[in-house]
């Protein structure tokens, strides 16, 4: 089974809420993060409260989203897997514009917070996407993230 890596994922992602940022005339984000979202997010020129490890805060447990719009009621939360489906599915046109097509098949995908996964399994819908967890950098399995029963309903159950 092949592994899938999209190394310029988070850029595309940061590119994709820029340009709705922009549209909606919201100020900016703010993004729990290992580091990855957060940095593409500021490269991309959003304004950026950026929780994690190295950045503006941290957080000493896992925040759900009604918790971080209520602290940040005037910022988009651009955390990964915190997107509504809008934005996830123009990310998954992003992925898909970077990526062409793809022979349907089963790939392995590294996983955080599934959103990578759930992105490209609505930009190919033919193809199954396996989450691998534990890979690197942001790919650590989190027990609360809200995408965990999408990922493994896509992944028929296939989880590693």
């Amino acid at each position: 089974m092949p592994m899938l890596t999209i190394p310029q994922r988070k850029r595309l992602r940061a590119l994709v809420i820029a340009q709705h940022v922009r549209a909606a005339g919201l100020p900016g984000v703010v993004c729990f993060s290992c580091g990855n979202a957060s940095a593409a997010l500021k490269e991309a020129g959003l304004y950026t409260v950026e929780i994690a490890p190295g950045g503006d805060l941290s957080a000493g447990r896992w925040w759900t989203a009604p918790e971080i719009a209520k602290a940040w009621p005037h910022l988009l939360d651009a955390t990964s897997g915190h997107l509504p489906v809008p934005l996830m599915a123009a990310v998954a046109s992003a992925l898909r514009a970077e990526l062409g097509d793809l022979p349907a098949d089963t790939y392995e995908v590294p996983t955080g917070s599934g959103e990578t996964l759930v992105c490209l399994s609505m930009a190919y819908p033919a193809s199954r996407f396996r989450p691998v967890y534990g890979v690197g950098k942001g790919t650590a399995f989190e027990p609360f993230a809200p995408l965990n029963g999408l990922v493994q309903a896509l992944a028929a159950g296939e989880v590693s």
